[in-house]
């Protein structure tokens, strides 16, 4: 009699655990291509002054403290350097221990543990992880040769910054970066003043919608064509408005352009109105029409929004389908796996040539779900359309401990596939390079970076 299906013996079991091996071996040693981060340049980043805790509560975990009941002035004391280490502990302790094991907290835990030989984070280990954090930061320069290259094997970085880009900063980086260049301040412009002054960086003179259609053509050749360093364009909208961009006549956008210059006249005035909806769904028409005509990659923030409270049906990826459509030379790189809304991502991506999706951020957003998300998507969408990898953080060794989680994200998922007889180990180590290296080097034109 066979045994039950599900019920795997112990010569199977040892089976799935050398087949993960195996592919975590080798997938720990690919330099991979991260699709998105947020790191500052090295100059700016706190070495000898950096406080753990400071640092490593800005961003992700720290939302997951204050959803757990962490008062938010409590959070602002904890995050204080000026305040004693121990004392910020005991009081962050008691949410700690119910948070640490959401893959926020699972990425901290993991960077502790690998970069500065603390397992655990404690009231006993605080002290020693903090001299330790302190001492890496300064003992090893460049640091993000160290931690992001050697400790991560991580080739290249995508790297968002807001506001303007400095194309002379970007040209002469010499950190691992290549970058994206957010359409914010082009369809969402800001006061009368700031307006004029990228026109003027240009050589425009903006008086009207048709001088400032001028502008942006022109900020986005600079940007776009004229540098190697910018490689795609970034759309945050999720966070403050649906997804959905409907058309717009040119006469509503002069009346609503008309309007914004009219209510920010006085230079006295450095508020900014809000920008009306209309003009911004029609100059971010006018911005995919160039990327269309360029065949330019735009990455679209879907899904969870970071931070507390916020409305996520306002990031479902269904709402850009009207773009999809309209803009087929566009090549969108949906981020985040649309989370919670990974099969309408995955529909998406199925039927447009033009979709492509994102794991960047995914891994530590909930690793279960990652994996699940991944194993339908390579059950559903070719692989070749499908990025493995964006750590997300503002700081680097958040990176580190979430790339070790989409490594053994990766590794687990296509151990399953080829356990189950879906494909074999050849198969899945040749998978495990195109979600990691070879996809994001052909989205984002990045060959040359590939060994």
């Amino acid at each position: 009699m066979g045994k039950p299906v599900g019920c795997p013996d112990t010569e199977d079991r040892v089976t799935v655990t050398r087949t993960f091996r195996t592919l975590l071996e080798e997938i720990a040693g690919f330099r991979i291509l991260d699709t998105h981060e947020h790191l500052p340049p090295e100059k700016d980043l706190p070495k000898a002054e950096a406080d753990v805790l400071a640092v490593w509560l800005s961003q992700y975990f720290d939302a997951d403290l204050v959803s757990a009941g962490l008062p938010v002035a409590t959070l602002n004391d904890v995050r204080n350097p000026r305040l004693d280490l121990r004392d910020r502990w005991q009081r962050l302790e008691p949410f700690w221990r119910v948070a640490r094991h959401t893959g926020y907290g699972r990425a901290l835990v993991r960077a502790a543990a690998d970069l500065f030989h603390v397992p655990e984070i404690t009231a006993h280990t605080i002290g020693s992880l903090q001299e330790a954090f302190c001492a890496a930061r300064t003992s090893h320069s460049p640091y993000y040769r160290w931690l992001l290259g050697e400790q991560g094997r991580i080739a290249l970085c995508v790297v968002d910054r807001p506001g303007p880009l400095n194309l002379e900063e970007i040209r002469n980086a010499s950190e691992p970066f290549v970058f994206t260049h957010r359409v914010t301040p082009y369809h969402t412009p800001g006061h009368r003043l700031a307006i004029q002054k990228m026109g003027e960086e240009v050589g425009v003179r903006v008086h009207t919608l048709e001088d400032w259609e001028e502008t942006i053509r022109r900020h986005l050749k600079r940007a776009l064509l004229d540098t190697d360093r910018v490689v795609c364009l970034k759309l945050p909208d999720a966070y403050h408005r649906p997804l959905f961009y409907p058309r717009r006549t040119r006469a509503e956008a002069e009346a609503a352009f008309h309007e914004r210059f009219q209510a920010a006249y006085s230079p006295a005035s450095h508020e900014a109105p809000p920008t009306s909806p209309v003009l911004q769904d029609y100059l971010l028409h006018e911005i995919l029409r160039f990327a269309d005509a360029h065949g330019v990659v735009v990455q679209v923030h879907t899904g969870i929004q970071a931070g507390n409270g916020n409305v996520v049906t306002d990031s479902n990826p269904t709402l850009l389908t009207s773009l999809f459509l309209e803009y087929s030379n566009v090549r969108f790189d949906l981020f985040h796996m649309g989370y919670p809304y990974q099969q309408e991502a995955a529909v998406l991506a199925k039927t447009f040539p033009n979709v492509f999706l994102d794991m960047c951020w995914a891994h530590i957003i909930s690793p279960e779900a990652a994996r699940r998300a991944l194993s339908e998507w390579l059950d559903s969408v070719p692989a070749n359309k499908i990025m493995g990898f964006g750590g997300d953080y503002h700081f680097p060794e958040g990176v580190y401990g979430h790339q070790a989680i989409a490594r053994e994200n990766i590794a687990a998922v296509l151990a399953d596939k080829v356990d189950r007889g879906d494909m074999g180990q050849e198969d899945a180590r040749e998978v495990a390079r195109w979600l990691l290296v070879d996809n994001p080097a052909a989205l984002f034109g990045l060959g040359a970076y590939v060994h």
